[in-house]
């Protein structure tokens, strides 16, 4: 199973950008008051740990990658605002030039928007940013992604109200977890009767040999790290005998 680990951004951000005009609260405050509900969540469904709040951005980069392997997953929390402060809707950045980066952010910011009730206004790559790349985005191991939640002068109120539970409905569609039943013709949740190895994954089932993970997935087209496949390996043997 990947990891996640998640972070509040704009940890130093007290400039006017970065806070409620209204309220003066700062997009990074907002972040952690959410990500400290959305963490005790999380993790009881995967291996996910909370970015401390008070490093700055080159220190959260050498705190993921002290942790981090290429197969895991990132997220900075931002708040979005621009000098006319007109904006509204959440959007999501990825790593610029990778198709998959993309579709994994697409994925995710649709059940997010979806779930928060705010405007898709949709999907930038890091380089499409006002610093020409970003950092927490580009220099980290692993899949990493920076969501603006909302617009911190427009959408604040949902934000802070339902964000926390559209958030974790987009983490676990961004890690591969679902809440939806295994139907009677899967296997497993990622293996539907269409999946070209069904029958191979049928058979490996049948036999005791596949077992998959606690949300319902075999992980079938996920890297097949040493462990696992030594478990599979030790199974088969056990049966040929």
């Amino acid at each position: 199973m990947p990891k996640l680990y998640l972070i509040a951004g704009h940890t130093q951000g007290k400039d006017e950008g970065a806070q409620n005009l209204k309220t003066k609260e700062t997009e990074n405050l907002i972040a952690r008051n959410i990500l400290l509900q959305v963490f005790p969540k999380i993790k009881e469904l995967i291996f996910t740990d909370l970015c401390p709040f008070d490093l700055t951005l080159d220190e959260q980069i050498k705190w993921v990658n002290k942790r981090a392997s290429d197969n895991d997953y990132v997220v900075c929390l931002h708040l979005n605002s621009s000098p006319e402060r007109k904006e509204s809707g959440t959007l999501c950045f990825f790593y610029g030039g990778s198709e998959e980066s993309k579709q994994k952010a697409d994925a995710f910011l649709k059940v997010y928007a979806k779930e928060i009730g705010l405007r898709n206004a949709g999907l930038l790559a890091d380089t499409q940013s006002r610093f020409g790349r970003l950092g927490i985005v580009r220099d980290t191991k692993g899949w990493a992604f920076l969501l603006e939640m909302g617009s911190i002068n427009n959408d604040v109120e949902t934000v802070k109200t339902k964000g926390t539970e559209a958030l974790i409905k987009a983490l676990k569609t961004l890690v591969g977890l679902s809440d939806a039943p295994v139907a009677d013709n899967q296997l497993f949740a990622d293996v539907p009767a269409t999946h070209p190895d069904f029958e191979a994954v049928k058979w490996a089932k049948d036999k005791g040999v596949a077992s998959g993970y606690p949300d319902g997935r075999l992980g079938v087209d996920e890297p097949l790290k040493v462990g696992r496949f030594l478990s599979f390996l030790k199974k088969y043997d056990n049966l040929s005998r």
